[in-house]
C-alpha cells in the first residue's frame, strides 16, 4: 500500500463494549445467542453457507494453490489484503477493539501476534464461517478472538465501541452497502479507523463481468462505485479516505472524525 499515514488524533475510549440490539448472537466460548440475524437479500445465501463460501474459505487460507488462485481471479495477491491488516492492527493499542466483518474463515487472524492484547471480535452471518474462524484461531494458536454472529446493517454495538473495523471483500457482498457504510462509521470511535476491501461497479473493465454472474448467484449485493462509496463514507462521518485499485478490488481506508 505504501501509504505513509498521519499521527492519529486523541481518542475516546469506551469504557464497556455492550451488545444493545437483539440482531447478533454472540457464540464464543459459552454465551447465550441474543437472537438470529435476520438476512436479507445476498446475505441470506451467505448465512446458508452458499458454495461460493467454502470456496472463498479455501482460496484465501492455502498460501500456494489458493494464492495462485486468487491472484488468477483478482489481479492482485492476497499479500495486498494481510499488507493492510497487518498495518491497521500495528497501530492499535492494548485493549483497543477491533470488530472484523465480515471475517470469513479468519483471513485477517493471519496478521496478528501471538499475545496481541485486543479485543477482537470476529464477526459474520454465517454460523459456518464462524466455525472455520474458530477453527483457524485454534490453529493458530490465538487466545482472546470472540466470534459473533452479526449482520452488517444492523450492528449490535453502542455508537463509538471500536478502534478499527476490517472489512475484506466486503461490501459488495450486502444487500445494502450504504447501510453497511453507515453502521461500520457509528460503531467506529473517534479517530478510529477502518480498512476494507470492495469489488466497485466502476472496477476495470475485465472485473466488471462478475456482477452478472454474482447477482444471478445470488452471492452479490447492488454494490456501489467508488464515487459513491467516496460519499456515502463522507456523509457517515468518515474522513481521510483513501481508494486503491488492486486489480479488480478497491482497498479502502478511512478515519473516524
Amino acid at each position: 500500500m505504501g501509504t505513509i499515514l498521519p499521527e492519529r488524533p486523541a481518542r475516546r475510549r469506551p469504557g464497556v463494549l455492550r451488545v444493545t440490539r437483539p440482531a447478533g448472537k454472540v457464540v464464543a466460548s459459552s454465551g447465550e445467542p441474543y437472537g438470529e440475524p435476520m438476512a436479507e437479500g445476498s446475505s441470506r445465501s451467505w448465512q446458508r453457507d452458499h458454495p461460493w463460501a467454502f470456496v472463498y474459505d479455501r482460496i484465501s487460507g492455502d498460501p500456494r494453490l489458493g494464492a495462485l488462485l486468487w491472484r488468477i481471479g483478482v489481479g492482485s495477491g492476497i499479500d495486498v489484503l494481510h499488507r493492510a491488516a497487518g498495518h491497521e492492527l500495528a497501530r492499535l493499542d492494548p485493549g483497543d477493539t477491533v470488530l472484523d466483518i465480515p471475517c470469513g474463515g479468519g483471513v485477517a487472524l493471519r496478521d496478528l501476534t501471538d499475545g496481541h492484547g485486543l479485543r477482537y471480535l470476529a464477526a459474520d452471518i454465517s454460523p459456518t464461517m464462524l466455525e472455520r474462524t474458530r477453527a483457524e484461531a485454534r490453529r493458530l494458536g490465538l487466545a482472546g478472538i470472540e466470534t459473533v454472529e452479526m449482520d452488517v446493517g444492523h450492528l449490535p454495538l453502542d455508537d463509538g465501541a471500536v478502534q478499527l473495523v476490517l472489512a475484506f471483500t466486503s461490501l459488495h457482498c450486502f444487500p445494502d452497502p450504504r447501510a453497511a457504510v453507515r453502521e461500520i462509521a457509528r460503531v467506529l470511535a473517534p479517530g478510529g479507523r477502518l480498512a476494507l476491501s470492495t469489488i466497485v461497479t466502476d472496477a476495470a473493465w475485465p472485473y466488471r463481468g462478475v456482477w452478472p454472474v454474482g447477482r444471478a448467484a445470488g452471492v452479490l449485493g447492488p454494490g456501489c462505485s467508488r464515487a459513491e462509496l467516496r460519499a456515502w463514507a463522507t456523509e457517515a462521518g468518515l474522513v481521510d479516505l483513501d481508494l486503491r485499485a488492486a486489480g479488480g478490488l478497491t482497498y479502502v481506508t478511512a478515519t473516524r472524525a
